[in-house]
């Protein structure tokens, strides 16, 4: 009501009732919404059998004279039935269990029920209910949001609610602010291979040398990742965007964690040129703080202090987890504890999509200890390598890649949301990666 609506209410708990339904009254009428998954027993708590049934409904709201804003015709129900009706005194009844079907996609429930990880301990997209009820490209929390203000205004034509503008969020994992060639003989050589074999580009691979060579001296201006952060500060600056840059301030792996610490005078030098420009520095936690607290918070204390020794002011601090490893809601609470404004992790690594349900920024919640967090969430909708590796979707620099990323973007506009665009300084290193992100942002 008062996140996505902006419209103030007051809550009552009604004694002795069986909490079947959830009413809203406004001036002399009510529309009553079912509480179906908020109301399932202790003892089925987080268990399997209060997941979604396999084969969810579909409605078209349409039928029942609601003019809903919607991706497609009909939306999946995850907790209600179909339907909305009035009776005789002009009260509304909708079938669908708005705030407890929000509430299942927003605290991330299913992760803390389903056991199913991949080879980095996370949930994968093909596990989740969106993904197999064929809902991750639409987000089905401001659908339901909309369906709730589509009932409340043929309740009550008179109300308003708040207005909400699009935006773009861009930002960037710094896993490598330049080439770590330069760090060994091995890691040279497999660079090199990379880009004779598999970039097939002679011209890259001199590139490399003459960067790492150059490197070794303390002499990065030549470094392609380097400059590749710079041009993405230019690029977004012509169109109006800000970018969030979030570095490894921390090793909890011995070889994942990036190759770079904070102290080194080129990475000083870096977080300088980024504050200048007006862009943002936030914590892209290592590979093992998801579970862990100590380390998460050592980390962004190390980021705290780093930004006070330059100077650097920011009201808000954001943070990303490295490999976009999460645990729900331990991960959340790990951020929370270390003083971290907003996370903006929670996309699958696997699939694009609505992970959350909403491509709008909302508060946290842990399940475990059934709390509200002050941590916010900024959901991720996509990442490069989701779609772009061969890894994950496999579709590269194609057109049906920037189309499948451009309709991300209008669904997030078309609900007044965030497109919050996930791509690494160092797949900006040639020509055909430069033209294909200008294509996205712009």
């Amino acid at each position: 009501m008062q996140e996505f609506l902006g419209i103030p209410y007051t809550l009552h708990i009604e004694e002795n009732t069986n909490n079947t339904n959830v009413r809203i009254t406004f001036a002399e009428n009510s529309l009553s919404v079912p509480n179906i998954f908020l109301a399932i027993s202790d003892d089925l708590w987080l268990s399997p059998s209060s997941l979604p049934k396999s084969a969810l409904p579909q409605w078209n709201p349409s039928d029942s004279d609601l003019i809903v804003n919607l991706v497609k015709v009909t939306i999946p129900i995850l907790y209600g039935q179909p339907g909305f009706q009035l009776d005789g005194n002009g009260n509304g009844f909708l079938n669908l269990d708005i705030f407890g079907s929000a509430f299942f996609m927003l605290s991330r429930y299913e992760e803390l029920v389903s056991q199913t990880r991949d080879e980095h301990d996370r949930f994968p997209a093909t596990a989740s209910i969106a993904y197999n009820s064929s809902f991750l490209d639409r987000p089905i929390v401001d659908e339901y949001v909309e369906v709730l203000w589509a009932a409340m205004k043929h309740l009550w034509p008179t109300i308003e609610r708040k207005t909400r503008q699009p935006r773009t969020l861009v930002s960037c994992d710094v896993d490598a602010p330049y080439i770590c060639t330069n760090n060994s003989a091995f890691g040279l050589l497999k660079q090199l291979g990379g880009d004779v074999l598999k970039r097939r580009s002679a011209s890259k691979a001199l590139q490399t040398l003459s960067s790492s060579l150059r490197g070794l001296k303390g002499d990065y201006s030549g470094d392609p990742y380097i400059k590749a952060i710079d041009w993405l500060m230019e690029s977004n600056e012509k169109v109006g965007n800000r970018v969030a840059f979030y570095f490894i301030t921390g090793h909890s792996h011995p070889t994942l964690d990036g190759c770079y610490n904070m102290d080194e005078p080129i990475i000083r030098d870096l977080l300088r040129r980024i504050a200048t420009r007006g862009h943002e520095i936030g914590l892209h936690s290592s590979y093992n703080t998801y579970q862990d607290v100590a380390q998460t918070s050592r980390e962004a204390d190390k980021l705290r202090q780093t930004l006070a020794e330059e100077g650097i002011q920011q009201q808000t601090i954001g943070a990303r987890q490295h490999f976009l490893r999460w645990q729900t809601p331990t991960t959340a609470s790990n951020l929370e504890a270390a003083g971290m404004n907003y996370d903006s992790t929670l996309s699958f690594a696997d699939r694009p999509g609505f992970r959350c349900g909403t491509c709008h920024e909302y508060p946290m919640y842990d399940l475990t200890q059934r709390r509200a967090l002050n941590l916010r969430q900024r959901p991720l909708i996509l990442m490069e390598c989701s779609v772009i590796a061969e890894r994950y979707m496999g579709m590269g620099y194609s057109k049906e890649a920037l189309e499948l990323m451009q309709s991300y973007k209008k669904t997030c506009h078309q609900f007044g949301g965030d497109f919050t665009l996930l791509w690494h300084n160092s797949h900006l290193t040639t020509a055909r990666d430069k033209a294909f992100y200008l294509q996205l942002i712009n």
